[in-house]
């Protein structure tokens, strides 16, 4: 008889966020992921003290997941620009996974942090920060307010992307946001 597989915490939080980016996630429980990991429903109750504690992890591997596919980009492409990486990877994700865009950025599982505090915990939001003050030649409290207005205006359109039939295309996206930094800068 083969040994038995062990089913981790790692690969329940896995699959937790495949299954939210196929389906949402509401969908998000003990039976639909015994069902993927094709195991029992006592693993999953075993690692997790509750279906909330379960969804704040998969929110915060989704998060992570979204950072490192940033980091990756920027390294990976001949784009530099952090805030176009950004905004592109934003984009394609309200696009093509929409559930997962809305878990991120339209559910409960955000903190109460104001929207800056939230965000310095990323690096790829750093380097945002950092090319903003250096390309517009600004100091980091002036870069810091065009940053959070310019995001709040990216996740407007990202959540017209997600939620609706309109779609913006990368290139028009990055247009309203080089619109939006010059018009900032006057």
């Amino acid at each position: 008889m083969p040994p038995k597989i062990a089913t981790s915490k790692e690969m329940i939080i896995e699959a937790g966020y495949v299954i939210a980016d196929e389906e949402g996630i509401d969908q998000v429980n003990c039976r639909a992921i015994a069902k993927k990991l094709g195991c029992s429903t006592q693993p999953v109750f075993s690692r997790f003290p509750n279906m909330e504690k379960l969804k704040e992890e998969v929110f915060n591997y989704a998060c992570d997941e979204l950072e490192q596919s940033i980091a990756d980009r920027l390294n990976n492409s001949e784009e530099s620009s952090p805030v176009e990486v950004a905004v592109t990877v934003l984009a394609d994700l309200a696009r093509n996974h929409k559930n997962l865009y809305k878990l991120i950025y339209l559910s409960d599982f955000r903190s109460e942090k104001t929207f800056l505090e939230e965000r310095e915990k990323y690096q790829t939001n750093k380097l945002i920060l950092q090319e903003l003050t250096d390309k517009y030649k600004i100091n980091s409290e002036r870069a810091e307010g065009i940053y959070e207005r310019t995001s709040l205006l990216v996740h407007g359109v990202c959540t017209v992307i997600a939620t609706t039939a309109m779609n913006y295309s990368n290139e028009q996206v990055l247009k309203i946001v080089n619109d939006e930094l010059a018009d900032a800068r006057k």
